[in-house]
């Protein structure tokens, strides 16, 4: 199978990943997790989506908090992948797509990794392969085996200069090794012959040289998701564009873009100040939502990296929290400005209204969800937070009719309506209708006995009828 890139994907495909790269820019990652989920399971072999896929996985996973729910994640996980390395060789698409599920729910998961890896392999989706491998080789950078097949996953993807620094990188691990010669050896062959089909094309492409730079920069100039090394290119092409012609802001944010994918917030920073030096800079709604999403990317990032190496350091807890704290404030005012700036986007007030509702301001977060449930879209989640403001207000019969409204529109039995179910017998409890409460445990149990506490719910009840 082919690795494919966006362009050729079809009409549907496309303007389903334009919803999913809009969705990230104004702070909705988990709607983008959703998005290239779905796209990922009919094209397993698009990595310009796996890659935005990690990306918001990434952003999601620095939001969480730790404890319990991170926990009983990983359980979760370990369940779920066992039945993905079972249909590996028979289903590689379907395994790579469960492991997709477990790095939803920790994208550090090493276990996950490979298993996408070993399906990407199994369906020569070679560069799928390496991107993954190399997130595993970051977790575990002196690990021999690992790093081996990194470096044959490189050979294979074509991307011979990195695969010489990894093959180097196993020399100085186990120098004088046979294995490792080998592996040199592959390398360097490999590495050879992609310059020599360089050489042996070399004068025709002199010839052509200002004709083919001239339409890469067009191609470039159309596609909105790319590789590193196209981002590069593009990045450059958008840096003479904007020495030619200093008044265009549109070349600004383009590449202030570039950056914020690439998470170089330096960089980004550096020409997002030289933007808003323009005339009427600061009147420009798009500009002014990057430097949000600027400010915001960039303490996740913070928060991502600090919780990574948690581990290591003792004091690293009151940091985290402290950091966190400050990540939510910042999202609040931020949120608040995009909401003001651009009032009918409901997917902005349906996040601005989980950023107040997690800040316990409850009134103001009931206020956003009345109207994100315009949107069709967002409709049920609008209902089930609408109820959880309600619950926080103890207006439990309120909640109820939010919840029961949001269970109707469920038909799959997934988690959310797990958590739908498990809020609505919550309500019941509260208003003392125990009976209505158990039914609503029971279709959980009967779905999913270690949902939760709904095990240990069910049996007090045939306990104490």
């Amino acid at each position: 199978m082919p690795e494919k890139l966006e362009n050729e994907l079809s009409e549907r495909d496309r303007k389903k990943l334009e919803s999913a790269k809009l969705a990230i820019t104004r702070g909705n990652s988990e709607y983008t997790v959703e998005l290239c989920s779905e796209l990922l399971e009919d094209q397993p072999g698009c990595l310009e989506v796996r890659k935005l896929l990690r990306r918001a996985q990434r952003r999601v996973n620095a939001e969480r908090k730790g404890g319990v729910g991170r926990l009983i994640g990983r359980l979760l996980n370990y369940c779920v992948l066992l039945p993905g390395y079972a249909v590996l060789k028979r289903q590689p698409a379907r395994a790579m797509a469960i492991g997709e599920v477990a790095l939803s729910r920790d994208v550090y998961n090493i276990k996950g990794l490979s298993l996408i890896a070993r399906g990407a392999s199994l369906l020569e989706l070679h560069e799928t392969e390496a991107f993954c491998l190399e997130s595993v080789c970051d977790r575990y950078p002196e690990n021999f085996a690992k790093l081996e097949r990194y470096c044959e996953s490189l050979i294979k993807a074509g991307s011979t200069e990195k695969a010489l620094k990894v093959a180097e990188k196993l020399n100085q691990l186990k120098p004088g090794s046979g294995q490792v010669q080998e592996i040199v050896k592959s390398a360097s062959v490999a590495h050879s012959i992609n310059k020599g089909k360089w050489a042996d094309s070399e004068e025709d492409f002199r010839s052509k040289l200002k004709d083919k730079e001239e339409s890469d920069s067009l191609e470039r100039a159309n596609r909105v998701v790319v590789d590193d090394g196209s981002s590069e290119l593009r990045a450059r092409d958008l840096i003479e564009s904007i020495h030619r012609d200093p008044q265009n802001v549109d070349n600004y944010k383009l590449l202030v873009r570039i950056y914020l994918r690439q998470e170089k917030y330096d960089d980004a920073l550096v020409w997002l100040e030289k933007a808003f030096a323009l005339p009427d800079a600061e009147n420009d709604a798009p500009l002014r939502q990057l430097r949000s999403e600027l400010r915001v990317s960039r303490v996740e990032r913070e928060l991502f990296e600090l919780k990574r190496s948690s581990n290591l350091e003792a004091d690293s807890g009151n940091r985290i929290e402290k950091l966190e704290t400050e990540l939510l404030e910042l999202k609040l005012d931020e949120s608040r400005k995009l909401v003001e700036q651009f009032p009918n986007d409901y997917s902005q007030r349906f996040k601005y209204g989980s950023y107040l509702l997690e800040s316990g301001d409850v009134d103001a977060g009931i206020q956003q969800f009345q109207i994100s449930q315009r949107s069709p879209s967002l409709r049920l989640k609008s209902l089930v937070l609408l109820g959880r403001c309600f619950m926080e207000k103890r207006l439990f019969d309120l909640a109820l009719e939010q919840l029961q409204h949001a269970v109707e529109g469920i038909n799959v039995m997934d988690d959310f309506k797990k958590e739908v179910l498990y809020l609505l017998a919550e309500c019941y409890e509260k208003l003392e209708r125990p009976k209505e409460a158990i039914e609503q445990f029971k279709a959980i149990y009967s779905n999913d006995i270690g949902y939760r506490d709904v095990a240990e719910k069910i049996d007090a009840f045939y306990r104490n009828p």
